[in-house]
């Protein structure tokens, strides 16, 4: 490289950040002649190429093969073919199998990914820079082909340059440890894989100093390993997506993408778009076929997308909060509103969308309805308050949530659940009626009715509360998109500027995602205070505020006594079976009781 081209190539710098610009010699003599000493091998020794610090004192027993280049003092001990591969400075890799290259794989990056709908139609390409929000938006927005097409178009310009680089990488300080094959294959700064069976086609994509770890019998075949996670356990996934913060253990996933927070453990997913906080942990568990976010899969949980007439074209959406109980089975095509908890086996098909916090039971082989149970409980309650404690995400992470309890996105949604449950109880006599292939009792119907209005007033009076400018371009329709709210009206604005050209990168997009989610606060406000001018008839004085702000405080105390006296159940000594085994004596039965459950 002569001082002109080195100069150029400081001024601008490559977009791929596996290509390195250094200046690399041959090795001399005495290094091959140390390098033969120490049990190496290679099939022409002029392949190899050096940098930097090198130093042959940590090099023994390796097999060269096609053009290696290692940059600066490395640890490469007994691995048995190294081939078309850079090895970055502080590196450690020993015990491993064959790291290569074989010109015929991407990297990972561009592979797509059947997520939502595994007959396709879809379908998200791979890529470090991939977020929640760009896949939320990709696969769902396919109403809007023409802006699809161009977002898909600046994916590619982003990450094309990624799939350049001839040579598999093994990042700086990444540490490779009793490995078997890694072909085709970058792996970022500081990462740790130990005891990885296989890995074909990848990329992990790490910054230096995060803690990202590929653990034992590990078999992944065309992914994406964000920075911050782990995937450990003999996990078997292909055309998989990782993101920052999330875990996945002795997983079988394929077509799956998980983003920040989800922990997956031992079950399976396939066709899986699995937004923030998608948690499963048991071996019986399958998802398949949907939108996930915020969701907690019980043992046995299952969904079915295959009806025999027409293939895998059903898909399953499970809106933000959804449970699924311990063997719960849903036929799809379905739809779960916001934190519904679905127990039993449902095969008609159901859409609770308009009753958010809802239980749905089976009984007799018949899906029921109980609108708004799940307000009056201390599981959503629980759930709402743990996932910002369990935020793991780093600086890296480009993932948009919001975490906010009381917000536009739920409250329309509780005006929706007031409006269904009013028409229904205004047009049914009987004891029992039917909506969306439901059946509710109108006992619950009425009780569902008084619990969506005391929290359409706590959400009212929280956002009203919070004493933020309102902007009117969050008056209407909200979207929680891949874990991040925000009005429909300012998210199609996005999409047109994409459409217009204005938005011609995906960093740029991204960039107008963060800005819309700064101004979250503001857009809040302005829906509250449109719904409450709605209510009124003109726009709210200042003591119509005030009173909507204790509507809200008072609404909010009855269903913190309601999921208080819920808690106390779970509390109560009936619940102490099991406890202080060795004693007789009641009181100390309690006491472990209560030690153990930490009740004060």
């Amino acid at each position: 490289m002569n001082r002109e081209h080195a100069a150029e190539l400081a001024a601008a710098p490559p977009s791929n950040p596996y290509a390195y610009f250094m200046e690399y010699r041959k090795l001399t003599p005495a290094e091959r002649d140390r390098l033969r000493a120490q049990g190496c091998t290679a099939a022409d020794w002029n392949s190899i190429e050096v940098c930097g610090g090198f130093s042959t004192e940590d090099i023994r027993n390796c097999g060269f093969g096609g053009t290696v280049r290692i940059e600066g003092a490395v640890a490469l001990r007994n691995v048995g073919r190294l081939s078309d591969c850079r090895i970055g400075t502080g590196a450690v890799v020993e015990e491993t199998s064959v790291i290569e290259t074989t010109g015929r794989g991407n990297f990972g990056i561009g592979i797509r990914a059947a997520a939502v709908n595994e007959a396709g139609g879809r379908e998200i390409p791979l890529f470090p820079g991939l977020t929640a929000q760009l896949a939320y938006i990709i696969a769902m927005y396919r109403h809007r082909p023409a802006t699809i097409a161009r977002l898909l178009d600046a994916a590619e310009r982003e990450y094309a340059p990624l799939t350049g680089e001839p040579l598999c990488t093994i990042g700086a300080g990444a540490r490779i440890t009793a490995c078997g094959i890694l072909r085709d294959v970058h792996i970022g700064p500081d990462a740790v894989v130990e005891g990885a069976s296989l890995l074909a086609n990848g990329t992990v994509s790490t910054h230096a100093g995060q803690q990202t770890y590929i653990g034992p019998d590990t078999r992944l075949r065309d992914f994406i390993v964000c920075g911050n996670s782990t995937v450990d356990n003999g996990t078997t996934a292909e055309r998989c997506f990782f993101g920052n913060a999330t875990h996945a253990s002795a997983l079988t996933a394929a077509d799956s993408l998980f983003f920040a927070g989800s922990h997956c453990d031992n079950g399976e997913a396939c066709s899986v778009l699995a937004g923030p906080y998608t948690v499963s942990h048991h071996k019986s568990t399958l998802l398949i076929a949907g939108l996930f976010s915020f969701f907690n899969a019980g043992s046995g949980t299952n969904q079915s997308n295959h009806l025999l007439k027409s293939g895998p074209v059903h898909q399953g959406i499970h809106l933000r909060g959804c449970k699924y109980g311990s063997d719960a089975y849903m036929m799809l095509p379905a739809l779960d509103g916001p934190f519904t908890t679905v127990i039993g086996r449902h095969k008609s098909h159901p859409d609770t969308g308009s009753f958010p916090f809802s239980l749905l039971i089976e009984q007799e082989g018949h899906s029921w309805l109980i609108p708004g149970a799940n307000l009056a409980t201390a599981g959503a309650a629980r759930d709402i308050a743990k996932w910002p404690q369990r935020d793991l995400r780093d600086a890296h992470a480009a993932d948009l949530i919001n975490f906010e309890e009381c917000n536009p996105y739920i409250a329309e949604r509780l005006g929706d659940a007031i409006a269904a449950c009013t028409e229904l109880l205004g047009r049914e006599t009987g004891d029992v009626c039917t909506c969306k292939r439901m059946r509710i009792r109108t006992s619950m119907l009425r009780r569902g009715l008084r619990l969506y209005r005391l929290a359409y007033d706590k959400y009212l009076g929280a956002m009203l509360a919070a004493g933020s400018q309102p902007d009117a371009a969050g008056a209407g329709h909200w979207t929680d998109a891949g874990g991040m709210y925000l009005p429909a009206a300012v998210m199609n604005g996005i999409l047109d500027r994409i459409d217009s050209g204005q938005l011609a990168t995906a960093e740029s997009l991204r960039e107008a995602l963060a800005a819309a989610h700064e101004r979250y606060s503001a857009y809040a406000a302005g829906w509250a205070c449109a719904r409450l001018a709605a209510s009124l008839g003109h726009d709210p004085s200042d003591d119509e505020r005030a009173d909507a702000v204790r509507r809200g405080t008072a609404a909010a105390e009855k269903l913190a006594a309601m999921t208080a006296e819920d808690m106390r159940s779970e509390q109560d000594a009936s619940m102490s079976v099991g406890y202080g085994l060795d004693t007789e004596d009641e009181q100390t039965r309690l006491a472990d009781f209560r030690a153990v459950r930490r009740i004060p």
